[in-house]
């Protein structure tokens, strides 16, 4: 065989073990193979001639990137490059926790409840006869204090304190005057600095 016959083998070796470094797992001893087939078709192209050698140049040049490029647009959807990669969501759906536990949660958003404990942030919360994990919203809860529901986040409820009860009932109770923080406690104790 002459030196363009071989070049045209090799050439066809290096295509086919590029594709085949897609598709086998190999650690690269493949990718190896092919880079010595390749450019040992380049060296034969040239010893049969500058046009031949050119020719296989050009060759390598322009199908070994459209291959690989080909290569990793189709590898993804072969049946070792799914069982080598994690499939991607093919709607937004998919990646939300729309399970029946969390629509429940869901449907609790604007519901009144009591915590069970202090929250300080986190704590349970008892919403119509149920205890619920709940995260309160910024500021502490006390412990028997009414709370509202007001999203629901990591399969956890997200509570403030219901303000509106406790105005309702600050306005059950009789309202007592602030004491003036300037009157002593006892007004029998003699003040010592006064003359």
């Amino acid at each position: 065989m002459d030196y363009a016959t071989w070049a045209i083998l090799l050439l066809l070796l290096g295509l086919l073990l590029l594709v085949l470094e897609f598709f086998v797992p190999s650690g690269g001893t493949l990718a190896v193979i092919c880079a010595l087939s390749l450019l040992a078709a380049i060296v034969a192209g040239f010893l049969a001639g500058p046009w031949t050698g050119a020719l296989i140049l050009l060759a390598v040049c322009v199908i070994v990137p459209a291959s690989a490029g080909a290569a990793v647009r189709w590898w993804p959807d072969t049946p070792i490059g799914k069982l080598m990669l994690i499939q991607r969501p093919r709607s937004s759906d998919e990646v939300l926790p729309e399970t029946v536990a969390y629509r429940g949660l869901r449907d609790l958003v604007g519901r009144r409840g009591q915590a069970k404990g202090l929250m300080l942030p986190s704590g349970l919360v008892l919403i119509d006869g149920k205890t619920y994990d709940a995260v309160s919203e910024g500021m502490p809860i006390e412990s028997g204090e009414q709370v509202i529901v007001v999203h629901v986040s990591t399969q956890r409820l997200i509570v403030r304190a219901d303000h509106t009860i406790r105005a309702e009932l600050a306005d059950a109770q009789p309202t007592v005057p602030p004491r003036n923080p300037n009157e002593p406690l006892v007004a029998d104790i003699p003040d010592p600095f006064a003359e």
